[in-house]
């Protein structure tokens, strides 16, 4: 976890073959299910978040809800900044991407009747390389 809370990973070895508990810390709250699953994807996605310029990112300090639509509908976006390779975010709708020397990971609950809360962390490159290689070499140690 980053020093200030906000951003983190929980990555656990779970009983069976290669199965491990994910998680993600987003502004402090826990987002993704404890169900095991296989992490080499997801791993793999955090090590390569895609470096995007685009001021219409700029929405998400004004309207996180209307940043959130954005994404939706914008099909690159969408497809570049999604994080959904692994089980365990099934109901959560989560994208991260880096800016500038920042990285930026939003989620929300997907498939409520209401909207619910975005999550949003904001943090330096330097800090989101350490909690993912933390985590990354713990994996691997463990594969």
């Amino acid at each position: 976890m980053d020093d200030d809370g906000q951003f983190g990973l929980l990555v656990s070895p779970l009983s069976g073959h290669r199965m491990f508990r994910f998680q993600l810390i987003v502004d402090g709250r826990l987002v993704g299910d404890s169900e095991g699953c296989i992490i080499g994807s997801v791993m793999t996605q955090l090590k390569n978040r895609p470096r995007i310029d685009d001021r219409r990112l700029d929405l998400l300090d004004i309207d996180p809800f209307k940043f959130m639509e954005l994404l939706a509908v914008d099909e690159f976006l969408h497809d570049v900044t999604m994080m959904s390779s692994v089980e365990s975010l099934d109901r959560w709708t989560v994208y991260s991407y880096l800016r500038g020397e920042r990285f930026i990971i939003v989620a929300q609950e997907a498939g409520t009747q209401e909207p619910s809360p975005i999550f949003v962390a904001n943090i330096e490159e330097v800090d989101f390389n350490s909690v993912v290689d933390a985590a990354r070499n713990y994996w691997l140690h463990l594969q």
